[in-house]
């Protein structure tokens, strides 16, 4: 491979031969070349050397050494990415081959990985089209090799494994409701000791079977179903039972073989920290999802490293019928969000990362590639902006500027609140970028399949607005264009066309038409190439059907010294006693407390989703704003509680305040909703900023704003449902029906200076020219304090 290479950048013949690597490019262990210095390093790599390889420049040539022959392989594609190949996505159209005639390096380079092992793989599966370009992918961006750490869902693979045994004894089943019975979760009396010491010994023979098997896995099947009996009960938690386990197979697995590994998730129902200590062989992947207990991802790292673990992540960079491989939906295009989590993870001590996601390039790739490199090299996070420039520099040459757009576009780190505006603006990259690429064929390529890409997003799109028989034809339309452009790998064509007519019953696929049916027999199934003709239609009709959106209006921005603004301005309540309603996830409030000491008197009910009340108590947090704290930040946090169950029933709980002044108050459920209502006379207001939307509120939420005096238009973001209201309650725009976008509302003569309201909208809405804050009525508004100076002094 690296003859190979080298001939395509140089266009010279580079031979393969054997020698003392004096002279040339020696590729090989350090004992394959016993006169260079290096020739006895790594004689007996450990398993955390295993990738380690070096590269060093002489007069004569260079060395690539590597400690086993993994680290060599990695060193062959460093030395080429150094000399500026790239493998940026799977597949020959996102390979990048300089063209350096004469080439000239000076390198002395040691290398070892960040991440021990390092997984990014397809939630789906493999087809036959990509398996090859994926595996290629994965060689030369080194996430190929490491421990080969298995974790997966395990405790049905050992019952079938020893099935005799289980049918001989039902008392290995699990004890529910006073039955001992097979389960659909494949559950297991770990209480039991025999049980435990039949598991070791079925562990220890799989060993034996192959003894190049590295791991093995104990972590716990799927979903709830946990033992009733009095031995389970005895042991603690869940945790301590799943890890309970774990520990007695790798003690037993080691007795006989040393050096092999258990690996278990911290996820579900044993997400929560354990009791007792973890074996050394016990890797803990804990995931950063579907967690249990009520404690944060952090919390729950930190509580496993106290009880010995070695630690893992299990990650979702993405999941098909989460995102459905839409620009900026999924982790693995959030680029911030790698950029952050790749190097505190490994701050916190994770070694090896398994991150599931799927064969959508097209909204993930640059973040894929991105976080191939952060987990090799944790220290690239301070790099991520050179190495999006690399990587814009070097696929699209003379097309760099409009792809920045495109790129841009698909960062999930970036607010895209309107999907038109958003698919415009890619739309019209591509065209801008089709244009400025004609003379760089291999440019137009990759430009070209992102249109297809592109185009996919607009069908989708059409199909999930699409009623009746038109939902019918859309879906269809989809799935064709979706299967012709599968080879691509820009979209998930396996996931999307195997899921979505499972989920959608309003949709169906035909006899003979099913995904696993080949093409030649799948009337829906075509692998015809895509013309200049057809790419350039889709164009032109992504940029009439999606329009990037001009604001008609410019923003106002206001301080964030917000004051209550009844009794310095006149505020007719026009929705008295309406309710903040119930939120999701972290809920943010602002009140202003006007005496201090005092207390904030709160009425909360968690659990408002009764299928998730296994998120833990509710969180409530009280901050002080304004001023510096002790720790010099804006914010010092002076009062808690978790003391409020997810069970559905109100609870009153009080906050203790020092002084007067604005407070921030943080709600946090996991995810199993929450209603939380202040005092009627307490003011208390919910921001909404284009960049930090209000958590979304169930149902249907009527709400007050204020529209300071001189305002001519009110700005907002928004879409679904709702009436604007003046203060007269006279409507004056709705947003029923409409797409979500940025509107304009005229405001009349007399309208300004009062406060308005949002009657019976759903989802959130954002404020743009006016104090982007609602109430539950005018009097408990808090304004910017500028506001209500320059209110109070106008007639």
């Amino acid at each position: 491979d690296l003859a190979r290479y080298l001939g395509k950048i140089t266009g010279a013949t580079f031979a393969v031969t054997t020698g003392d690597g004096n002279h040339g490019i020696a590729v090989g262990l350090p004992a394959h070349f016993p006169k260079q210095e290096d020739s006895n390093r790594w004689a007996n790599p450990k398993a955390t050397e295993r990738e380690a390889y070096l590269i060093r420049t002489h007069k004569n040539g260079a060395y690539l050494l590597g400690a086993t022959e993994q680290g060599v392989e990695h060193a062959v594609w460093d030395f080429l990415d150094r000399l500026g190949y790239r493998q940026f996505f799977p597949g020959e159209h996102w390979e990048v081959i300089p063209h350096t005639p004469a080439l000239t390096a000076t390198i002395k380079a040691e290398e070892s990985p960040s991440y021990q092992a390092r997984r990014i793989w397809y939630g789906v599966g493999l087809w036959d089209y990509n398996a090859e370009p994926y595996k290629a992918w994965c060689a030369r961006n080194r996430t190929a090799g490491g421990l080969d750490l298995h974790t997966g869902h395990s405790y049905g693979g050992i019952i079938r494994g020893l099935k005799a045994e289980f049918d001989a004894h039902p008392e290995f089943y699990p004890l529910i409701d006073g039955r001992r019975r097979p389960s659909p979760e494949a559950k297991l009396c770990i209480g039991n000791q025999e049980l435990r010491r039949l598991v070791c010994e079925y562990e220890v023979n799989q060993v034996a079977k192959n003894p190049d098997l590295e791991s093995v896995s104990l972590d716990p099947s799927d979903g709830g179903g946990w033992c009733e009996c009095d031995l389970c009960e005895a042991l603690g938690s869940i945790s301590n039972r799943a890890l309970l386990l774990a520990n007695e197979v790798a003690a037993a697995v080691n007795a006989k073989y040393p050096g092999k590994y258990v690996g278990m998730y911290a996820y579900s129902y044993h997400s929560p920290p354990p009791t007792i200590r973890v074996d050394p062989n016990v890797i803990i992947s804990v995931a950063t999802a579907f967690l249990k207990g009520g404690l944060t991802l952090d919390e729950i790292i930190s509580g496993w490293a106290k009880q010995g673990a070695t630690l893992g992540i299990r990650e979702y960079y993405s999941v098909n019928t989460w995102d459905r491989d839409q620009p900026g939906k999924a982790r693995g295009g959030n680029l911030d969000y790698l950029a952050r989590t790749i190097p505190a993870f490994h701050a916190q001590g994770a070694r090896y990362l398994s991150a599931e996601s799927s064969d959508n390039w097209g909204p993930n790739g640059l973040g894929y590639y991105l976080a191939a490199r952060l987990l090799w090299d944790v220290n690239e996070s301070a790099k991520i902006n050179e190495l999006t420039d690399d990587f814009l520099t070097r696929a699209f040459g003379p097309a760099k500027e409009p792809m920045a757009e495109f790129y841009r576009q698909l960062d999930g780190s970036k607010p895209h609140p309107i999907p038109d505006d958003q698919l415009g603006r890619m739309f019209l990259a591509l065209k801008q970028a089709r244009t400025l690429s004609a003379d760089a064929p291999d440019v137009r390529t990759r430009i070209n399949d992102l249109a297809l890409y592109a185009h996919y997003v607009s069908l989708f799109q059409q199909y999930a607005d699409a009623q009746g028989s038109a939902r019918q034809e859309a879906f269809e339309t989809l799935i064709r264009h979706t299967y012709r452009m599968r080879t691509t790998m820009l979209v998930h064509a396996k996931a999307l066309y195997r899921d979505l007519p499972a989920r959608d019953k309003t949709v169906k696929v035909p006899d003979g038409a099913a995904w696993n049916v080949p093409e030649g027999k799948n009337p829906w199934k075509s692998s015809s190439p895509f013309t200049e003709a057809e790419i350039a239609a889709w164009i032109k009709d992504g940029l009439t059907r999606h329009k990037p959106i001009t604001v008609p209006f410019e923003p106002v921005a206001y301080s964030n010294d917000l004051l209550p603004a009844a009794g310095p301005l006149t505020l007719t309540a026009n929705a008295k006693g309406a309710d903040l309603g119930p939120g999701r996830g972290v809920q943010t409030f602002l009140t202003y407390v006007t005496k201090g000491p005092s207390e904030i008197e709160l009425k909360i009910t968690g659990g408002l989703i009764a299928h998730y009340r296994d998120r833990g108590h509710v969180k409530v947090g009280l901050w002080k704003l304004g001023g510096p704290s002790e720790t010099g930040e804006a914010e010092t946090l002076i009062a808690e509680d978790q003391g409020v169950p997810p069970d559905g029933k109100e609870r009153t709980i009080t906050l203790a305040v020092k002084e007067p002044g604005l407070y921030k108050l943080t709600v946090s459920d996991g995810g199993d909703m929450t209603r939380v209502r202040f005092p009627d006379d307490l003011p208390v207001v919910l921001p909404s900023t284009e960049a930090v939307p209000m958590n979304r509120i169930s149902g249907r939420w009527t709400l007050s704003f204020y529209v300071p005096k001189g305002t001519k238009v009110v700005g907002l973001m928004g879409g679904g449902n709702g009436e604007v209201q003046d203060g007269d309650n006279r409507t004056r725009f709705s947003l029923t029906g409409k797409k979500t976008s940025i509107y304009a509302v005229n405001v009349p003569p007399g309208q300004d200076g009062q406060p308005w309201r949002i009657k019976s909208a759903s989802g959130p809405l954002r404020l743009l020219t006016v104090p982007s804050y609602f109430a539950p009525d005018p009097n408990r508004l808090l304004l910017p304090a500028e506001v209500i100076k320059a209110d109070r002094a106008k007639p």
